[in-house]
């Protein structure tokens, strides 16, 4: 069994759309460049571009939470953790992401599934909370 968890779908369209608009922006720039020569600001608007495109794509489409029957996987936007399921002793939820914490006190961090401030004061039952409860029902069992 294997399941994965991503940032929401508005947060990957949401990322699709800034990493359409900084394509736009390195290829009027290039453009630019080729037809006026290539000066400091078109450079300047070649890197804007260029981050336009990098920064959705680490924090809004690579972030994933994989649970499989032996391990979850935590893929955050610069680093990937593996913790064995036997080692897991909570899940908990809230706004930074998904704390899991770990039987030697570690605490690793998911930013994929977040749980806003509003719904943790309202009490309100969200993806975050399903996310954290499959994790947990895995490691107990």
């Amino acid at each position: 069994m294997r399941h994965t968890w991503r940032v929401s779908p508005a947060g990957r369209v949401i990322g699709i759309v800034f990493m359409a608009f900084g394509l736009w922006v390195m290829v009027r720039a290039a453009l630019a460049g080729a037809r006026d020569g290539y000066d400091l600001g078109i450079w300047y608007g070649f890197g804007f571009g260029l981050a336009a495109v990098l920064v959705p794509l680490l924090f809004a489409l690579r972030p994933a939470v994989i649970l499989t029957g032996t391990d979850v996987e935590v893929r955050n936007p610069l680093r990937t953790r593996r913790v064995p399921l036997a080692e897991i002793t909570d899940a908990k939820t809230g706004y930074g992401g998904l704390r899991i914490e770990t039987r030697d006190g570690r605490a690793i961090t998911a930013w994929a599934v977040q749980k806003s401030n509003v719904a943790s004061w309202s009490g309100r039952h969200t993806r975050a909370d399903e996310v954290a409860d499959a994790i947990r029902a895995q490691a107990v069992s």
